[in-house]
Formats: C-alpha cells, sequence, structure tokens
C-alpha cells in the first residue's frame, strides 16, 4: 500500500548520528522464526507479522505499538506478503510467482469465501479514484497475454479487469496500431510501451519512435513523447522491467562507483556523506515515501579499505538517509547497528520497522524492531 512519512532531518549531511534505541522488539521466540512479509501500518501504531516453523504451523500476529497483541492460528506457513487493509483487516499474500492467492484476515481469523487468485504478481494501487489490490498474471498458452484485475479495499470484490495481447511479433493493439509492450508501472496501472516512430512524407525520413504511457485498464494513451536518448532509454526500460511498479529505482553504476536513482526515466546521481566504498553494496534497500522524497539504506563493510588500512574492522552500521526527489539533496534520517546480520526496513507513521535476519537461513528472520523517527508537525504532508 502506499507508505508515507512526514519526517524533519534535523541533522546536516556531516554530522554522526547516535545510535537511537528501539520504542519496541518483536521476538519470533519458540514460534520458529519470523517471515519475510510483515507491516507497519499507515499510522506506525501496529504491527502485523507472522511467525512459522515453516513446514506444519503459522501463526498471524497483529500488535498495537505498546499494547495488546492478537494470535490468529492458520495463517499460511507459505505466506508471501502481508499488508493492512484498514486498522483491523489484514490481506495476506501467499505461494510464489504463479501460484499466488490472497485472502483478508482480522484478529477472529481469515475472512469466509474463496481467496483472490491465482496470479502472478501483485500491488496496490488507485484504480478509478478507489484504492485496490491489483493482480497481475502473464499466460503463454495462446500466445502471450497480460491479465489484470483490480479488487476493492474495502470488500476485495472485482473493481476492474483487462486483458493484453501480444501479436506474433511482440506488439498490443492499441487505437489504430500497435506499441510493445515495456514495463509496468504505479501497481500495474499503467503500461509503458514503446510506439514505432512514423514515416515523415516532408522530411522523407522515419521519426523518433515514441514512449507511451497507458491506461492499463483503460487503453487510453496518458502521454507520449519521443525518445530522444535511445541508449539511455534502452537501459532504463530493461531497468525497470526487472523492477517493476516502482516509482523510484535505486541502483551502482555498473563500476560501482556512482550511486544512481533512476525516477521516470530520467537518471541522477546521488552523494552520500560518506564515500560509497565504505558500503556493502549489496544492502542497499529503498522505499519511495511520497512524490518529493525516496528514503534509502546502506551497511558498512567492516572489511572496507579504510578499515583494512587500519587493520581494525568497522561496524557495520546500518545508514539510512532521505533523498530529495527534485534536487537529490541528501540527508541522514538514522544510524542502526547492524549486529552482524541482515536487515530489511519499512518507514511508516514517523516510525521505522526493521527485521533482523537469520544468519544461517534465507527465510525470515529472528526480531522485528521499532524505531521512532523526528517528527515536525510544520513538515508538508504527503
Amino acid at each position: 500500500m502506499r507508505i508515507s512519512i512526514a519526517a524533519t532531518l534535523l541533522l546536516s549531511a556531516g554530522v554522526a548520528l547516535a545510535a537511537p534505541a528501539a520504542v519496541q522488539r518483536l521476538d519470533a521466540g519458540g514460534d520458529g522464526f519470523i517471515d519475510d512479509g510483515y507491516a507497519l501500518r499507515d499510522d506506525g501504531k501496529a504491527i502485523a507479522y507472522i511467525t512459522t516453523d515453516g513446514a506444519t504451523a503459522a501463526t498471524l500476529h497483529l500488535v498495537e505499538v505498546g499494547g495488546k497483541e492478537a494470535k490468529v492460528a492458520g495463517a499460511p506457513i507459505d505466506a508471501l506478503a502481508v499488508a493492512w487493509l484498514s486498522p483491523t483487516r489484514i490481506l495476506v499474500i501467499r505461494g510464489r510467482d504463479g501460484s499466488s492467492t490472497a485472502q483478508a484476515f482480522t484478529a477472529a481469523g481469515p475472512d469466509k469465501g474463496k481467496p483472490i487468485g491465482p496470479f502472478d504478481k501483485f500491488a496496490f494501487a488507485t484504480v478509478g479514484g478507489k484504492r485496490a489490490f491489483v493482480t497481475y498474471t502473464r499466460s503463454e498458452k495462446h500466445g502471450v497475454e497480460h491479465a489484470l484485475a483490480a479488487y476493492s479495499i474495502d470488500t476485495l470484490r472485482p473493481l476492474k479487469k483487462r486483458t493484453w495481447r501480444e501479436d506474433a511479433e511482440g506488439q498490443i493493439k492499441q487505437g489504430a496500431s500497435s506499441v510493445k509492450p515495456l514495463w509496468w508501472a504505479e501497481g500495474f496501472t499503467v503500461l509503458a510501451a514503446l510506439r514505432a516512430g512514423e514515416f515523415d512524407k516532408a522530411r522523407d525520413m522515419r521519426r523518433p519512435d515514441r514512449y507511451a504511457r497507458l491506461d492499463a485498464f483503460g487503453g487510453k494513451v496518458l502521454s507520449e513523447s519521443e525518445v530522444q536518448d535511445v541508449l539511455g532509454f534502452a537501459q532504463i526500460s530493461l531497468i525497470r522491467r526487472d523492477v517493476p511498479n516502482q516509482a523510484v529505482i535505486a541502483r551502482f553504476s555498473d563500476d560501482r562507483k556512482k550511486l544512481m536513482l533512476i525516477d521516470g526515466i530520467a537518471q541522477h546521481e546521488v552523494t552520500l556523506p560518506k564515500p560509497l566504498w565504505k558500503y556493502d553494496p549489496t544492502t542497499l534497500a529503498w522505499q519511495t515515501l511520497d512524490d518529493k522524497r525516496v528514503a534509502l539504506s546502506l551497511t558498512i563493510d567492516p572489511v572496507n579499505p579504510d578499515a583494512v588500512n587500519h587493520k581494525k574492522a568497522d561496524p557495520d552500521d546500518i545508514d539510512l538517509y532521505v533523498v530529495d526527489r527534485q534536487t537529490q539533496a541528501v540527508r541522514p534520517l538514522m544510524t542502526i547497528p547492524g549486529e552482524g546480520r541482515r536487515s530489511s526496513w519499512q518507514l511508516a507513521g514517523n516510525r521505522l520497522l526493521l527485521m533482523r535476519k537469520d544468519k544461517g537461513f534465507d527465510r525470515g528472520g529472528i526480531a522485528l524492531e521499532l524505531y521512532d523517527v523526528a517528527d515536525d508537525s510544520r513538515a508538508a504532508k504527503p
């Protein structure tokens, strides 16, 4: 779902940040491990997560921050993700690509009725002015087909459906001509496509190809423009194809000497207060906060070149930053000790929820930690 945070960043880019204290810590205890699917409610006041042994049993936990906890038995052992539908309802997505289903849960247990699915991928978006759960399925049974379905967040009843079919040349019909699908955006509600340039008789030349954004459910062209930088556009197309529905994508340059943000079809370099060689590039994570900001994190490599020169390992601190999407200006948000573990995180409601991953197991983690983020009531709300 759309997540936002109104945070005031009180420290300048060059000031070291003290490690904050966790507001609350949730441990797996004797229930196995905490699965990868967890969710901080939009207001930052409740957490949903699943504990499981990965084989026979799973429990959904609904926790009010600093308050009561509800444990719901019968959660799926193959949960892929969880998301808040309302202050009391949780959507649990289970399975993997091609076989995923979704079902709503409350503290009383799963909703009655047939789960949504199966589908390949999912997202949350706005469809027809309403918040929706959107599913996407790619099929090759009768040629390549892209099936989309949107469901009401309130009732999980269908809102809209649409299927796009590719011809033998990988084109889909749009209006009087055809376009080549490139990537999906805005929760599968926008299809980015390429329209071949028309022949200009007056100039006796073919015009450049055009980048088009289509309403994925209605088919209407939302915008269209000529591709100016062919090579740059091709690179961004490949990246966005593999990372769909991300308004902003953070990545390292191929030589890992630059940190880049792809915003729309533009790519900008971002300069952090610390040199990039101090960080482990595999730890890069990010979250788009709103139309003005993106948060990102990197973890210090304990044996980075500077540490090797000093013959002393650096702490594996997790540095979190917020980047202005217009200016690419960077401000520190907080620094959290890495504790020798991989991690993942979410920001919502002026709070950050961090998962401490298991050291010897790729799936899930041992604990969730909740941190406050400095807030200023004067900050503009998205």
